[in-house]
């Protein structure tokens, strides 16, 4: 039996009710993860504690235990002038800033004259999502951390640390907004 501290492989693919795939691990590496590090959403989590090594497991995860209900109250209306400088986009962009929590990301709902309505909802947020799970791998009270180096820290460090963030093939350089 696993439980909050075990580190597992899973290759998983997940989907919408009508079938359609929004994220699978198949055609790449695997993920690692520790239970209980708040990684992944509660419910696969929940889905995957009760599992075995080797165990293949489909499950239907409501929003609350997805990615939450869809909340109105993370719209907000900013001053589009202000927000984007000079910046082109359109209704259903997704723009990275930062805030008093770090940086975040923001759909643009609505684009008006003056403003714009930001949505900081996650896409996957009101949905029920579906999850093919295969529990490839369990290391018993080992932290998924473990298998990072300082130097791989410091990589990832050196990668963002000259205050741009990608966004697809374009770059929004935060320091400018």
């Amino acid at each position: 039996m696993l439980s909050i501290g075990d580190t597992v492989k899973v290759h998983y693919t997940g989907q919408f009710e009508d079938g359609k795939v929004f994220d699978t691990t198949i055609a790449n590496e695997p993920i690692m993860f520790t239970l209980g590090d708040e990684m992944m959403i509660s419910g696969f989590e929940e889905a995957v504690i009760n599992m075995n090594e080797g165990d293949k497991k489909t499950v239907k995860i409501k929003p609350a235990d997805a990615y939450g209900d869809y909340d109105k109250e993370l719209l907000m209306e900013v001053d589009k002038d202000e927000f984007l400088g000079e910046k082109l986009v359109k209704e259903g962009d997704t723009v990275q800033a930062p805030t008093e929590d770090g940086v975040l990301m923001f759909k643009i709902h609505k684009i008006n004259d003056k403003t714009l309505i930001l949505d900081a909802n996650s896409e996957l947020a009101g949905k029920t999502v579906i999850f093919d799970i295969e529990l490839l791998e369990v290391r018993k009270g080992e932290s998924a951390m473990d298998d990072f180096s300082e130097e791989d820290f410091e990589s990832f460090d050196d990668e963002f640390s000259d205050g741009e963030f990608n966004q697809g093939d374009d770059y929004l350089d935060v320091e400018n907004i």
